[in-house]
């Protein structure tokens, strides 16, 4: 039986995949257990980068391609957020195509 949650998260996995992102193959471990899912939506210059480790356990980056490619680490993101699924994909969701990064 799948929890509420599990259902509100895949209705957002769901728009992801609407809204262009694509779904990379599955992370495994050596012994073929599921560690992740990845899902990536490149436009521009820029690629948007999910990470689903855990219901609990998502990350989530906007990077530059410029800036290394398909990282979601926090050191060279235009934008991450790491939380609960539905609240980081929410927050996926909502973000413009581009976002206005000021520079020091």
């Amino acid at each position: 039986m799948t929890s509420s949650a599990d259902d509100q998260s895949s209705i957002r996995l769901r728009k992801l995949v609407a809204r262009g992102f694509r779904l990379m193959p599955p992370v495994r471990d050596a012994t073929g257990e599921l560690m992740a899912l990845i899902y990536v939506r490149p436009h521009g210059d820029i690629v948007d980068v999910v990470e689903l480790r855990g219901e609990d356990d998502v990350r989530a980056a906007r990077v530059s391609q410029d800036k290394g490619g398909l990282t979601a680490n926090p050191a060279t993101a235009e934008w991450h957020v790491a939380g609960a699924a539905c609240d980081v994909l929410d927050q996926v969701l909502a973000l413009p195509d581009r976002l206005i990064v000021a520079r020091a």
